[in-house]
């Protein structure tokens, strides 16, 4: 079976590698929540199940999720361009490593968006760069 925190795992694991991405956002990425002294850019994700399971009749299943990710940086100071293409790479369709008890088996990318955070930090305009995929998981019903 596989958990949120396996695929949070994953997912976490492909930001720390993508080397376009840990360029852009050297603060890195975070799952639910960042950590407090968080370097600047830094990004947060979320997943989200989007539906029920498919269980299968030889004990497996497939689970769509929803991966939401915003990246915050500062107005002016860093690219929002390169921290989405960041992104976009980090998270190809295919090739991911297999996770505990499943793998993923595709992560299709939906639009980018961009949008000034409504708070500031440190006096700053913060520009949070968005992305969205659908992850699709497979894996066994039971651990």
């Amino acid at each position: 079976m596989v958990t949120l925190d396996d695929l949070a795992a994953a997912v976490k694991a492909r930001f720390d590698a993508g080397t376009d991405y840990k360029a852009a956002a050297p603060g890195g990425m975070w799952f639910g929540r960042a950590n407090e002294g968080a370097a600047v850019p830094y990004g947060v994700f979320t997943l989200e199940a989007e539906g029920p399971a498919q269980r299968l009749t030889d004990g497996t299943m497939v689970q769509n999720y929803a991966l939401r990710v915003g990246v915050y940086s500062d107005q002016g100071v860093t690219d929002p361009q390169a921290i989405q293409l960041g992104m976009a790479k980090a998270l190809p369709v295919t090739g991911w490593v297999d996770l505990r008890d499943g793998k993923v088996v595709h992560c299709l990318p939906r639009p980018f968006t961009g949008k000034f955070d409504p708070q500031l930090r440190s006096a700053r305009d913060v520009f949070l760069s968005q992305g969205q995929w659908l992850i699709q998981v497979a894996g066994a019903t039971t651990p």
